[in-house]
């Protein structure tokens, strides 16, 4: 295999995913400014090691639990009504209560 196809197949897509890290890593509200730097660090000094950990000990931002329902999980709620109004499961008023319940709630 020559250079220019290990550079292309390996080299390229982790440093992609390097890059993508130290940006993920900096813009993430749920880390301390500690952990920010923490992590930082270790992508920058062990790049290929701290990569590994780094992928492997996140949290996906769907499955971050946060004490602010967000508006993804809304409109997932508001579809799920939406389906149990076509379902029959809720009739009119029902579905009108369970979604101004959603708006203030």
């Amino acid at each position: 295999m020559s250079e220019w196809a290990l550079l292309l197949i390996v080299a390229l897509p982790l440093l992609a995913l390097w890059i993508r890290s130290m940006f993920e890593v900096v813009r993430r509200g749920d880390y301390s400014a500690t952990q920010r730097v923490t992590w930082t660090l270790i992508l920058i000094l062990i790049p290929v090691v701290g990569l590994a950990s780094y992928v492997v000990a996140r949290t996906s931002p769907k499955l971050r639990v946060s004490g602010e329902r967000g508006d993804s999980s809304r409109a997932e709620e508001l579809v799920l009504l939406a389906e149990r109004r076509q379902r029959g499961e809720l009739d009119d008023a029902g579905f009108h209560e369970a979604v101004a319940a959603l708006r203030h709630g």
